[in-house]
């Protein structure tokens, strides 16, 4: 199935957000790393051709959590990005954080007042920084 990404101007924050549109089908996945945002179209019937759809077929689902989040584990290639739906699952987050010594960096960012609050909760660097040096030597 194909798509296409698209980065657009978040309706919550303002800031840039991705739009990821499945052209075959009509579907799209919209999601704001900056505030965890988080809006989809998606097909819930799929007995159905494409041309026989009506909208109760279809199901938008829109999200504006908490706030976003960033976790790096050591020896990962990536950053898993998420969102935290309330002040409870936020408080898990941190505290989860806080407890592993995986962690390599993890930080939220908040929609607060107009503007983006961005906390880091682990800033350990990498195991081996562009110097050579391990963390234990640093």
């Amino acid at each position: 199935m194909g798509s296409v990404i698209d980065y657009i101007e978040c309706p919550n924050c303002k800031q840039e957000a991705f739009m990821d549109f499945y052209y075959k089908t009509g579907e799209e996945y919209t999601n704001c790393n900056s505030c965890g945002y988080r809006k989809s179209i998606t097909i819930i019937n799929r007995d159905k051709n494409l041309s026989e759809l009506t909208q109760d077929d279809w199901q938008i689902e829109e999200v504006k959590p908490y706030a976003a989040t960033r976790l790096k584990h050591y020896g990962d290639l990536g950053t898993y990005c998420g969102a935290v739906e309330d002040k409870e699952r936020y408080d898990e987050f941190v505290d989860f954080c806080k407890c592993m010594d995986t962690i390599e960096f993890a930080s939220t960012s908040k929609f607060v007042d107009g503007e983006i609050v961005e906390e880091i909760i682990v800033d350990n660097g990498p195991e081996t920084d562009s110097s050579g040096f391990t963390k234990e030597n640093r």
